[in-house]
């Protein structure tokens, strides 16, 4: 049986890779692929952690997000 957790953690991890990302070092306008995404829930609130390596200026750089709880119901 799948967690309601095991689900929800799936759709985000889901939605961030569908995003597009440009590096912010170097403003290529080419899109950064996502390396590595992380999901975490600390007491009431849950982030996700993306991490990126620029293919052009190879800078590496983190963009957490918090989960509002809108994934899924909409």
């Amino acid at each position: 049986m799948i967690s309601d957790h095991s689900i929800t953690k799936q759709e985000i991890i889901e939605r961030i890779k569908s995003m597009v990302f440009l590096c912010m070092y170097c403003d290529s306008p080419h899109p950064i692929a996502l390396s590595v995404v992380e999901y975490e829930r600390q007491a009431s609130e849950s982030y996700a952690t993306a991490f990126f390596i620029c293919p052009d200026c190879r800078n590496k750089f983190v963009v957490k997000i918090q989960d509002l709880g809108k994934v899924g119901n909409s």
